[in-house]
């Protein structure tokens, strides 16, 4: 009783969140939902999320910079409501969001990127610089830099077939948990694990696919904007070797790591995670 009571009171943070709505982009011929709070005369930040979430996983954000900004969280293709994108890359995804916000009149938007979002988050920076107020990389690196049409990497093989045989549950905690072996936090779990049930095949096909065959390391060098990174002192999915690349080869950037998370810090401590950021783009 007191585990239902728990779930239902951490899902009461999912409520909170606007519907999805739904953009159709001519060029790619697909879906793009995504999830919109508009305030008059406030600026736009824009969440793009990891390979184990969807638009919900920025319900903290919402929360906490409802008030503040108008907000976007886009489904990255295959994932949460949007369409699947055959042979899927970082560039033509990013193409389709710069579209989307373009379609929307928003042309100057802050970004906060996490994870493959933070890859997504850099190309769309490199390559539309003049649109980018101020840029925020959350446990990221530059990618895996395999050659186009690279056989699907193991460990997204394995996600496959464990996605066939479990349940939406048993994935879910599945892939929390390997994320985030130290996590103690129960809410925390069931808030991350209720999202990652949402995972599907061509979710796995289509994020693993854009990661494996990305390098942004030739790109780094047109990032303009103030970037804000930031890193979990307990990260085993992004190593510190990795992230140290953005940090050195990003001009003007500055680093924040946060102790005692890992790889999820927007909901593992949302409390520092999200003042970082707020402090940053006020700065």
């Amino acid at each position: 009783m007191i585990t239902n009571r728990r779930f239902f009171l951490q899902m009461d943070i999912l409520s909170e969140l606007p519907e999805s709505d739904f953009y159709k982009d001519e060029q790619e011929k697909l879906l793009l939902s995504y999830r919109a709070h508009k305030l008059k005369n406030k600026p736009y930040l824009v969440f793009l999320h990891g390979y184990n979430g969807n638009s919900k996983s920025w319900a903290y954000q919402f929360r906490f910079f409802k008030e503040k900004y108008s907000l976007i969280t886009i489904d990255f293709p295959g994932f949460g409501r949007s369409e699947n994108m055959e042979d899927s890359n970082m560039f033509r995804v990013a193409d389709m969001i710069y579209r989307f916000l373009k379609n929307n009149n928003i042309i100057n938007f802050s970004l906060v990127g996490h994870s493959m979002g933070g890859m997504l988050a850099q190309v769309i920076s490199a390559k539309y610089p003049e649109s980018i107020t101020k840029l925020i990389l959350s446990c990221t690196h530059t990618g895996y830099n395999l050659p186009n049409k690279s056989p699907l990497r193991q460990p997204y093989l394995d996600r496959l077939q464990q996605r066939k045989v479990m349940s939406d549950k048993e994935y879910g905690l599945l892939r929390i948990k390997k994320m985030l072996p130290k996590l103690k936090n129960q809410k925390i779990l069931e808030f991350l694990a209720k999202i990652s049930e949402e995972i599907t095949q061509q979710s796995i096909l289509c994020g693993g696919t854009a990661m494996q065959i990305l390098n942004t390391k030739e790109v780094l060098n047109k990032i303009h904007s103030p970037c804000l990174i930031l890193t979990g002192s307990d990260d085993v999915v992004v190593s510190k070797e990795k992230s140290s690349i953005l940090i050195s080869e990003i001009k003007h950037s500055i680093h924040k790591e946060i102790s005692g998370v890992g790889h999820a810090p927007y909901c593992e401590d949302q409390e520092k995670f999200n003042n970082y950021i707020d402090t940053f783009l006020n700065s």
